[in-house]
């Protein structure tokens, strides 16, 4: 199959690099001259155009709040395309905007790449998240990950929106907590590491944030994710009450590291 990789950033060269790798046909879009020009100098097809011909699955790769207008292009005629939205939405996004533009063929595929190691996260995945309510897209979908692994698992698009946010906010969360029981060691002239790592024996509790440097959670994901699971939250009367704890923690850690 011929795949469009729509944005050629981080999330969708990964994305690109691992089809190609797995026999299927590759292009990438996007608007920056310079990336199109490093990926064919990679060998790489590229274009600059949202090109809809003979292509059979589109990869929305970009930030989320570019997703809609991406989508109402590509929902212009009536070919009713293939779409694999890879962008962290909101829970509700993509059946919203399924309705809105009149789609089908429509699955929210959510990455989980650490920034420095995107290419290799994406060849060692834990579990791929297929979201979807069309049948002819999973169908479809599910071909190409044949050769994986590791699990695949088919819920809705909303569900696979929440597992995003549910990932990284939890990582945001550990992050956190250590960097709270770092102050209470601090105030007690004891070694935050040494708790930390005799914690962490406990096989059910995850080393993940316990280098006890008091760093925040920073990056571009981690926090504006924090905020907008908040706002979910929010926006349907509900109290986040330990996620806005565990960002008032952080806010605190950041301004202390600035001082």
């Amino acid at each position: 199959m011929k795949h469009l990789i729509i944005g050629a950033g981080i999330v969708g060269t990964a994305t690109g690099i691992w089809l190609q790798a797995n026999k299927e046909e590759v292009i990438f879009c996007d608007i920056s001259k310079e990336t199109l020009q490093k990926l064919q100098n990679r060998g790489f097809q590229v274009t600059s155009s949202l090109q809809k011909k003979t292509i059979d699955i589109f990869w929305i790769c970009t930030v989320e709040w570019d997703t809609e207008q991406i989508l109402q292009q590509l929902a212009e005629g009536d070919d009713n395309p293939t779409i694999v939205i890879r962008s962290t939405m909101p829970p509700g996004s993509t059946e919203g905007l399924i309705k809105k533009y009149h789609l089908t063929h429509v699955a929210h595929i959510p990455e989980f790449l650490r920034q420095k190691t995107a290419i290799a996260d994406e060849f060692d995945t834990d579990r791929i998240i297929l979201g979807t309510n069309d049948k002819d897209t999973k169908r479809k979908i599910t071909k190409i990950f044949s050769s994986v692994t590791s699990p695949i698992i088919y819920c809705s698009p909303t569900e696979s929106e929440l597992i995003k946010y549910a990932s990284n906010c939890w990582l945001s969360t550990q992050i956190s907590y250590w960097n709270e029981i770092k102050v209470l060691c601090d105030t007690l002239h004891i070694n935050p590491q040494l708790i930390a790592n005799a914690a962490c024996l406990d096989k059910r509790i995850s080393k993940y944030g316990t280098a006890m440097t008091g760093d925040p959670y920073a990056g571009f994901c981690f926090p504006k994710d924090m905020k907008a699971l908040i706002k979910a939250f929010e926006d349907r009367s509900l109290k986040p009450i330990l996620l806005k704890a565990v960002e008032k923690r952080n806010e605190m850690v950041n301004k202390q590291k600035k001082h």
